[in-house]
């Protein structure tokens, strides 16, 4: 029994060993078949190759008896951005309008585009579904700059940049040339059988030609690059049936989101002076001295500027009789970053002769020692010159008619405004109330020049009291010209301008006339959002005249916006810009409230309703800010373009002042636009009203077509 135990165990163990050696030879008889295999691959592409990815991805799946089941619905979504300028991705995301409101909403089956278009930015984005679980590289190519944003998982709150094609606008690549730069090829991607990705693609396109590729391929050493095609997408969401204004299922992700209430970061670029902070932009924070400390501040005086008139005045006259009021301190609306800014402001300089350009003010000093000579240096560059200053800022025309449109505010000098900052402390000093008040700052002082009359000015300072607490002093005063030459070292003389000055709970009525213009139309009550969110002025309200609008519910909107108050009004027929607003005008009962005629594309700062309040005087002023034209690619963030001193269609006005000069001409102006705003300044001229005319700090007007604007209207 022994024997024959021992015998079977040594029979297990040569069929063991029989099957241990059979499997290492087959496990050879494989390695070196794969061997063979891949020693006729290519590593991972150097240079242009055959696209060959679904192949790739077939011999995959027979390999493993099982074909990919395409259940996709192909495209995915595509949002076009028109009539924006510029090359890079930073230019486009700073487009007010990006990336809620684009110009069309459609779809794409692959992420190979071509559209033969300028001024344009595309937002490409959808799900990916891998057919295999492996690893993926991903490519790009585009004219001009463009990036691709892939998700972890299905949710866009987890993206990340893969590849891109720069950052500057300046760089470009050939259709399908996905080597120029390193980062337009990605690091391996694991994606998985059966998910899907939520991707993002961005174009900005410039001039010049135009395309954008995405491509794919597996991590093999001889795959090839291949543009994603409709097998392997599905759209975000089917916007088929949506209007314009439906914004709410829009993906808001890393790489787009809405910049709007976002404060400006610091940029690399020059944005130029008015964008950083200024006193005057956070003074509505200030809490005004109470009106009873200041009454009986000043002598009463009468008012009446030899520049007023009380007669008809002949079509489109009244342009011409504009002066622009100046600023100090510097409110910095001058475009000086702007490279093109033109040699305008420095001709309203007298002694300024261009052909000569600015050599005539360098005045050089002879040194004595210029006589020695320094072996090897030329006397040139041991040169020293002398300089007188150069205020060319306070000499700017004041004749809107003949202004510079990059000047911006005539900005007085520091002499122009001590003596009366000085005269009016002095006032303050020496009532018993305001006595422990002390100059903290001058915020703003704003003058209107009578020629040698006497200067209206608007006095706004920022005191401390006694036990510390800041108030703002705001307070309208006239200086007579004659009391001012009398003797030049005694301070002027201030008084009050009988019935002249300004309500700061004053209701201003914000009024706009308006029809399918959806992203526009939200862009506008977003505006009005931000001020009374910034602010919490409650004493403001929104007026929607809607022409029948199809795209946008206006009415819905308004009903979720966060105001203060609104109105609207329906309204049938064509488009009117006179007829629209004047039914606004119509729903505002209250005589001694603000009327603040204005457009759609505008940026508006957030102190602008404190603005219109200051400069609209009921009987006697009327408030016609200046606001800028972007130029195309140009955003708040990055603002270049020129101040509009000839359009006069943004305009504050009392309701009673309206009703006085007829209000708007809705008989000549029925259906059309243009003029009616010049023929309105005739009437408010012709009635002894002044016009308050300033540069507004960054108060824009956004570049755009009339592509797709009031439908059935003539220009």
């Amino acid at each position: 029994m022994f024997v024959m135990r021992g015998f079977n165990n040594r029979k297990m163990m040569l069929y063991s060993f029989y099957v241990l050696f059979v499997c290492i030879l087959f496990y050879v008889v494989i390695c070196l078949g794969a061997y063979y295999k891949d020693s006729n691959y290519i590593f991972f592409p150097a240079g242009p190759a055959k696209p060959d990815l679904n192949k790739d991805i077939m011999e995959d799946e027979r390999a493993n008896n099982q074909l990919p089941v395409i259940k996709n619905e192909g495209h995915v979504n595509m949002h076009i951005f028109e009539d924006y300028c510029g090359g890079s991705i930073d230019q486009f995301r700073n487009n007010i309008l990006y990336p809620l409101f684009p110009s069309l909403r459609t779809t794409v089956s692959r992420l190979a585009v071509s559209p033969k278009s300028k001024d344009y930015g595309l937002r490409i984005f959808g799900y990916l579904h891998p057919a295999v679980t492996d690893e993926y590289i991903f490519a790009i190519a585009s004219d001009d700059n463009s990036e691709f944003w892939l998700s972890l998982d299905e949710s866009p709150q987890n993206l990340q940049r893969l590849v891109y094609v720069g950052e500057t606008g300046d760089e470009w690549t050939a259709p399908g040339e996905y080597w120029k730069f390193a980062s337009q090829i990605s690091k391996p991607i694991l994606l998985v059988k059966d998910m899907k990705y939520f991707f993002e693609a961005l174009l900005k396109q410039n001039d010049g030609m135009d395309h954008l590729e995405i491509a794919w391929c597996l991590n093999r050493y001889n795959s090839s690059f291949t543009v994603i095609s409709s097998e392997f997408l599905s759209v975000y969401k089917d916007e088929s049936s949506l209007q314009m204004g439906d914004i709410d299922h829009i993906p808001q992700t890393e790489a787009s989101y809405d910049r709007f209430i976002e404060p400006f970061a610091k940029s690399t670029k020059p944005t130029g002076d008015m964008v950083k902070l200024d006193p005057r932009d956070q003074i509505y924070k200030i809490t005004m001295m109470d009106e009873s400390y200041l009454k009986d501040l000043f002598v009463e005086c009468h008012y009446k500027p030899s520049y007023l008139l009380e007669r008809k005045i002949g079509r489109y006259e009244g342009v011409n009789l504009i002066y622009f009021s100046s600023v100090y301190p510097n409110d910095h609306t001058r475009q000086t970053h702007d490279r093109t800014e033109h040699m305008c402001f420095y001709k309203q300089e007298p002694s300024f002769q261009e052909n000569q350009g600015f050599e005539p003010y360098l005045y050089e000093v002879k040194e004595t020692d210029l006589q020695k000579n320094i072996a090897g240096v030329a006397s040139s560059w041991r040169r020293v010159f002398d300089v007188k200053p150069f205020d060319v800022a306070s000499k700017q025309n004041a004749a809107a008619i003949n202004s510079c449109k990059k000047a911006g505010n005539i900005v007085m000098t520091r002499n122009d405004v001590i003596p009366i900052v000085r005269a009016f402390l002095k006032a303050l000093h020496s009532k018993e109330p305001t006595r422990g008040f002390s100059l903290l700052r001058v915020l703003n002082v704003v003058r209107r020049e009578d020629n040698a009359v006497g200067s209206r000015y608007l006095v706004e300072l920022e005191l401390v009291g006694p036990q510390g607490q800041k108030v703002l002093v705001s307070h309208y005063v006239y200086a007579p010209q004659m009391e001012m030459d009398q003797n030049a070292q005694t301070d002027p003389i201030l008084c009050s301008p009988k019935e002249f000055s300004w309500n700061p709970s004053a209701t201003v009525h914000v009024i706009v006339a308006v029809k399918n213009q959806a992203r526009w139309i939200i862009q506008f009550i977003r505006e009005m959002e931000k001020i009374y969110r910034v602010t919490g002025d409650k004493h403001f309200n929104v007026i929607i005249i809607d022409y029948s609008s199809s795209d946008v519910d206006i009415k819905e909107r308004l009903k979720k916006a966060k105001l203060p108050s609104y109105q609207y009004r329906k309204m049938e027929g064509n488009f009117q810009r006179s007829g629209g607003l004047q039914a606004g005008i119509d729903l505002v009962e209250d005589e001694h409230s603000i009327l603040f005629l204005c457009d759609l594309h505008l940026y508006y700062p957030v102190n602008v309703i404190n603005y219109i309040r200051k400069h609209t005087i009921e009987g006697k002023m009327v408030y016609a800010p200046v606001v800028m034209r972007l130029d195309c690619g140009a955003s708040p963030r990055d603002p270049t373009g020129f101040w509009e001193t000839a359009g006069y269609g943004l305009m504050g006005i009392y309701k009673s002042d309206m009703v006085r000069i007829g209000g708007m001409n809705t008989k000549e102006f029925k259906e059309k636009w243009g003029g009616e705003d010049w023929e309105l300044l005739d009437r408010v001229l012709g009635n002894g009203l002044e016009v308050e005319r300033l540069h507004l700090r960054n108060f824009l007007h956004h570049f755009h077509s009339r592509h797709g604007m009031w439908d059935d209207i003539p220009a």
